[in-house]
């Protein structure tokens, strides 16, 4: 591997040598790599060059700064050119692994500057505004609204209220 990802992979191995990982998660790995009886659960990790894999793909530890390098490294690239939360999720979870992974991306997505600034519009346009028209004498153009889920009173919670455009 070359590049940023040989960094963030190495930072890794350092992390699993230094026992950074998310506790309940590598504590239960470790347990299960060193029983004796093989279970189809301690099959499913493996720890390779440093690395501790479940079923295939690296396990990240627990370190914020690790695991947004991860996501940009398959969303802010020019080639990913930001894909949107699932095309993320499914790039990052092609090699890589960390509890509550789809959340962490979910969110890393919904706060990122520029998806959030070319985020295509998934409605109809506005048409034009035009102007009201000017009514010609009073109570000629009403307005009625009603304000609802008041406090009772008198056994009453709604108030209805009416605007006569002229006098406004």
């Amino acid at each position: 591997m070359e590049g940023p990802e040989k960094g963030i992979l190495r930072e890794i191995c350092q992390g699993n040598q230094r026992g950074n990982q998310e506790e309940p998660v590598a504590k239960a790995a470790r347990e299960l790599r060193q029983a004796t009886s093989k279970t189809v659960c301690s099959a499913e990790w493996l720890e390779e060059e440093g690395l501790l894999q479940f079923r295939g793909k690296i396990y990240v530890p627990w370190n914020a700064d690790l695991q947004r390098r991860v996501v940009s490294l398959c969303h802010d690239t020019k080639v990913a050119r930001y894909p949107g939360c699932w095309k993320t999720l499914e790039l990052v979870s092609r090699d890589y692994w960390w509890p509550q992974m789809s959340r962490y991306i979910g969110q890393y997505v919904s706060t990122c500057d520029l998806c959030l600034r070319t985020k295509l519009m998934r409605q109809a346009p506005v048409g034009e505004l035009h102007p009201l028209r000017i009514p010609n004498s009073r109570w000629d153009t009403l307005s009625i609204d009603f304000v609802v889920e008041l406090p009772s009173s008198s056994g009453h919670d709604t108030v209805m209220t009416v605007v006569n455009s002229v006098l406004k």
